[in-house]
């Protein structure tokens, strides 16, 4: 075998040692976005079904508003203030997160 075809070889070797590093390194990144992602997710389940029930007792949901505004107001509107922007931003980024999820299932082979 000539010295040029041997040093293809090896370099092919290399290449190809280095490419499953790299694959390993990016599935160990996607298995964290994953569990972040399901974080997510059980926790869009919560307020969905707290949203829920407070839909389906409006008197609990507007007693405990009340109270909330009676005992601490700027407390409840601090938090008012934060839900909402927090609302803002799920609304804008959910369509180029789910954009994400998709590409990583794809590098992931799913």
């Amino acid at each position: 075998m000539d010295p040029e075809s041997l040093n293809l070889l090896l370099r092919k070797q290399r290449l190809q040692l280095r490419i499953e590093q790299q694959r390993a390194e990016c599935l160990a990144v996607l298995q964290e976005v994953e569990g972040v992602m399901s974080t997510a997710q059980h926790l869009q389940g919560l307020g969905r079904g707290i949203a829920a029930l407070l839909r389906e007792h409006a008197a609990l949901g507007a007693g405990l508003a009340g109270l909330l505004l009676l005992w601490r107001p700027r407390g409840a509107w601090r938090w008012l203030r934060r839900g909402w922007l927090l609302w803002l931003g799920w609304r804008g980024s959910g369509s180029r997160l789910r954009g994400w999820a998709r590409v990583l299932a794809r590098l992931a082979g799913v």
